[in-house]
């Protein structure tokens, strides 16, 4: 199943401003710019590499993007190190290298964890949570860094008589907001989403190995798992009036009630027909020729016709279910793609 990894990245963007041409002459200034000048390269590096990976890709995909910004931010740091004070004030500096620490450390040690938690992530719905929480929390580390800065430039800035205003035309720093809240609000719906599927991944599985009995159950777990999915969709908001996610999600989810509830159950009366027939044919092959009765010929006759019927009836099911199951999957990875697509960008 195409799946989009999901991150939040509401990375704080760092002040973008407009100075008059006197201040382009102030010590101030000059120091600030200079000190923060390495900002602007990681930002659009890290924005591309998150990016990257929210839009399918996955992270072990983009693998190099993350090298080449771990790259980048460990000489950003470098060169933040050897910056001097200004007039005994360190504390923009000190700002300045603790996000490029901080960044360095997330992206190096961090996304190796959440790497090989990408690995797994798809194997259950608690590895998938777990995944998703890990990057959250990363980003969280990034944000909250990066806030530091932002109040450090504007304490620098007040101290010392720069008048700056924030750039109206950066779009980046928007589009980040906006694809932050975006990814926050697909990441609830997702893990709805994914629990029903790998439940019935689960019950697929069963039927493959011939489990009777635990197909029997995680089917009766996919029918469970179905209607609370089902309920909470139901209390869920439209994002920005756009209600395309959650009608997409009910839409597959409520094909997996019913292949539950309905379908899976021809695949119960074809192993149930199955059963006995196998075991009407075994006793039938006990019965020496000559002492086979009408009734034991009729009884046999009748078993074969039963699991015959059933056998043609589970392919026809089996074929439809499938079909259903690949347009209502791909329908909901299309609304996923068109939801971010509008929405995030």
């Amino acid at each position: 199943m195409k799946q989009l990894t999901i991150l939040f990245f509401a990375f704080t963007i760092l002040f973008q401003f407009n100075t008059t041409q006197a201040q382009t002459q102030s010590p101030s200034l000059a120091y600030m710019e200079d000190l923060t000048s390495d900002f602007k390269a990681v930002k659009d590096e890290t924005y591309q590499y998150l990016k990257a990976i929210t839009r399918g890709k996955g992270a072990r995909k983009v693998e190099s993007k993350r090298q080449a910004l771990i790259s980048q931010l460990k000489n950003a740091k470098t060169q933040a190190s050897k910056k001097k004070d200004f007039n005994g004030d360190a504390s923009l500096k000190e700002s300045v290298e603790n996000y490029f620490n901080i960044g360095y450390i997330v992206l190096k040690e961090d996304f190796d964890k959440i790497l090989d938690m990408e690995d797994i992530s798809e194997q259950s719905y608690d590895a998938m949570e777990a995944y998703m929480l890990a990057k959250e929390k990363a980003n969280e580390k990034l944000d909250e860094a990066s806030d530091a800065v932002q109040e450090s430039q504007k304490v620098f800035c007040a101290n010392n008589n720069i008048t700056l205003l924030e750039a109206e035309d950066d779009k980046q720093s928007l589009r980040m907001k906006r694809a932050s809240n975006t990814l926050s609000y697909y990441n609830d719906m997702y893990l709805v989403f994914f629990k029903v599927y790998k439940q019935e991944a689960y019950v697929l599985d069963a039927l493959q190995r011939n489990d009777i009995s635990g197909f029997d159950q995680n089917n009766k777990s996919l029918e469970n798992e179905s209607k609370v999915a089902l309920e909470k969709l139901s209390t869920m908001e439209a994002y920005e009036g756009d209600k395309s996610l959650i009608d997409a999600a009910t839409e597959v989810i409520t094909f997996y009630m019913r292949e539950s509830t309905k379908d899976f159950a021809t695949i119960t009366d074809f192993y149930a027909k199955k059963d006995a027939y196998e075991k009407i044919s075994k006793n039938f092959e006990t019965i020496s020729k000559k002492d086979r009765t009408q009734a034991d010929i009729d009884e046999i006759n009748n078993a074969g016709k039963e699991y015959n019927e059933a056998v043609n009836k589970f392919k026809k099911t089996n074929e439809i279910v499938n079909k259903e199951r690949n347009a209502f999957l791909n329908q909901w990875n299309k609304k996923v793609d068109s939801f971010i697509e509008k929405h995030g960008n």
